[in-house]
């Protein structure tokens, strides 16, 4: 009786537990996501600002560890993302400024896309100065003030000294066309330069620059950020908030007659039309995942100082702060995270051992800021002297008139090649870039360009003369001139701009380093290959060094200078585009204003100069390199 009853209470013992596995299997089972099983990768929006980052990183760990989603991000701006959002290319941003942009505007409007929840509430923007400057400015309160001369004159523009700079978001950000609408509202846009830095990061460095040398700055931002979480600002105030204002600030065709201030910020997850209807248990858990206001700022100041990954960040805010997201998922799926963020998933089938790798980044970030706080005034002296011979090139090239610019052209195109056809072709394209209102922005890239070259010239001869002459120098040149060529130009632009601040000079800085090694090069091939025994006939003639190198290297080497002349010019015109994500102004601001707006034809028209002035610098330069000497 006892082996029976011991038989069945085994065996009800054995249901029961197969009844709670099922259940467990069951509820692990909850946790998996329909729209993800199937295969589909959720695609997020590359947010290029901290908090976006940070954001979107979070909820790819959420979503990955436990839902067992695919993950991905496309990064762009804030425009190109919203209409990639609307036709479903991607699926979700993770900080959507609802009704900012006519773009996402139109695209609720037809049902594309919608607004889940708030990633964070209480958010802040406006115009800011550093609160040291308190001291200096007791009074300044109001951006009524600004139109004040004297305040025009503390925050002097240094590339037009005749104007304040006011330092606008990147070019196609939302708030980039409110700022530059409230300028005119406010009546500022004659007083002040609207300075629009090409990316995000580049605008955090101008910032964080000027705060380290307690330089006067006016600029605009918002919280939450690192800046705002660890930089001491002042809030000017501004207009009260009203509909019909900031409907019209908004606007890309209303009268900017009024400005004001922002209204309260709605925040929101921005996901597609379709990602919404396929997946409403992962709209469900957008709609109550909200971090903290103080917390977002603390992670993202803890980022900032310690250059931490934003994935990285995203996982330790999952390990330390369960008392936040556990209230957005249910238990089962909570659990399954916890669980996950012990294990390390090897996602690649080969993985260098932690342990080996080592960083650079934090050194060269310190280095970089050491510099900045302890000789930041020496290379500001430097960047102005660089910069008065700029406005100088930049005036003599902006007093000629447009068709004494179009003769130099043509006269150049004649001396070099002695063609007539060419020497009208010429003509006609430089008119042609007239003809399609680029003149002004031509010559601001002509300027930049011409600068760069010259400077390329003046350093690149003398060097590529010292490594034809000796070995020594030629052995410690090569690898110099390999890792110039071989870096993406994107590295030098921001240690360029932290030391020199943005604009013309960082820009030409870091063209003369990219476009460098050609001349240096061809200089030294163009030395080294001279017949040995023209040389031995100089001296036989009694020539010295000097006479040597003038009279008969260099006019011998001219067809490889001109070649080096050639490329260094080609080169300096590629790095236009890149030049204007650090405030470089011209054609290539017009390129990236177009690629970040969406506006095709802008970019279009711009790129078209570009390409003109490509062309006929080529063909001048091609006709010397070809002429025999």
């Amino acid at each position: 009786m006892i082996r029976r009853f011991g038989l069945v209470g085994l065996a009800g013992l054995n249901l029961f537990c197969l009844c709670i596995s099922l259940g467990v299997t069951d509820a692990a089972a909850a946790t998996k996501s329909p729209f993800c099983q199937s295969g589909r990768t959720i695609t997020f929006a590359g947010l290029n600002w901290e908090s976006g980052e940070f954001l979107t990183a979070l909820m790819r760990e959420i979503l990955e560890r436990g839902y067992g989603c695919k993950t991905d991000s496309v990064p762009g701006n804030t425009v190109t993302l919203e209409q990639a959002l609307a036709d479903d290319n991607i699926q979700v941003i993770a900080e959507e400024w609802v009704s900012r942009s006519d773009t996402w505007k139109k695209a609720a409007d037809s049902g594309k896309v919608q607004a889940i929840g708030h990633p964070f509430t209480g958010a802040t923007e406006g115009w800011y100065i550093p609160d040291y400057l308190k001291a200096t400015v007791p009074d300044l309160h109001d951006v009524s003030q600004l139109a004040d001369p004297k305040y025009a004159t503390l925050f002097r523009d240094p590339e037009q000294p005749g104007k304040g700079r006011f330092l606008n978001c990147p070019s196609g950000w939302t708030c980039e066309g409110v700022n530059t609408a409230k300028l005119a509202a406010y009546g500022l846009d004659e007083r002040y330069v609207d300075f629009r830095p090409g990316t995000g990061p580049a605008m955090d460095a101008a910032i964080v620059s000027a705060y380290q040398q307690k330089q006067p700055l006016l600029f605009y931002y918002w919280s939450p950020s690192a800046i705002a979480g660890k930089l001491k600002l002042f809030n000017l105030q501004e207009p009260a908030y009203s509909d019909a204002c900031w409907k019209a600030l908004t606007s890309k065709s209303a009268r900017h007659a009024q400005g004001c201030a922002a209204p309260e910020a709605d925040i929101a997850w921005g996901v597609s039309a379709d990602f919404a209807r396929h997946a409403p248990e992962l709209v469900e858990l957008l709609d109550k995942a909200t971090v903290p206001l103080d917390l977002l700022n603390a992670n993202l100041v803890t980022i900032g100082d310690n250059q931490i990954d934003p994935r990285a960040q995203a996982v330790a805010f999952l390990k330390h702060h369960p008392e936040v997201w556990h209230l957005w998922v249910d238990a089962p799926t909570a659990a399954q995270i916890d669980a996950s963020l012990d294990m390390t998933v090897t996602k690649a089938k080969s993985v260098f051992p932690n342990r080996l790798t080592i960083s650079i980044r934090q050194p060269v970030n310190t280095a970089i800021d050491q510099l900045v706080k302890q000789h930041g005034s020496a290379f500001r002296a430097i960047s102005g002297a660089v910069l008065s011979i700029v406005l100088a090139f930049d005036g003599l090239l902006g007093a000629m008139p447009w068709w004494l610019l179009i003769a130099t052209f043509m006269g150049l195109a004649w001396w070099s090649s002695r063609r007539w056809l060419l020497t009208l072709v010429v003509g006609a394209l430089m008119f042609a870039i007239g003809a399609l209102g680029l003149w002004d922005l031509m010559v601001q890239t002509l300027s930049l360009m011409l600068i760069s070259s010259m400077l390329g010239v003046l350093v690149g001869v003398p060097t590529g003369l010292g490594a034809a002459k000796s070995r020594k120098v030629k052995a410690a040149l090569m690898p110099l001139l390999d890792i110039m060529q071989t870096m993406p130009g994107f590295v030098y632009l921001i240690p360029a701009l932290m030391l020199f601040g943005l604009g013309k000079v960082p820009a030409i800085l870091a063209t003369v380093i990219f476009c460098l090694p050609p001349m240096i090069r061809l200089t030294q091939l163009g030395i080294e290959q001279i017949d040995r025994d023209i040389r031995e006939a100089g001296e036989a003639f009694g020539l010295t060094p000097l006479q040597m190198l003038w009279r008969v290297e260099l006019p011998l080497a001219r067809p490889s200078l001109m070649a080096g002349l050639n490329q260094m010019i080609m080169l300096a015109l590629s790095m236009v585009v890149v030049a204007s994500m650090i405030g470089a102004r011209g054609l290539g601001e017009q390129v990236l204003n177009g690629i970040q707006t969406l506006d095709v034809g802008q970019g279009l028209e711009a790129g078209i100069g570009i390409v003109i002035l490509a062309f006929v610098l080529d063909r001048i330069t091609q006709g010397f390199w070809r002429r025999r000497p």
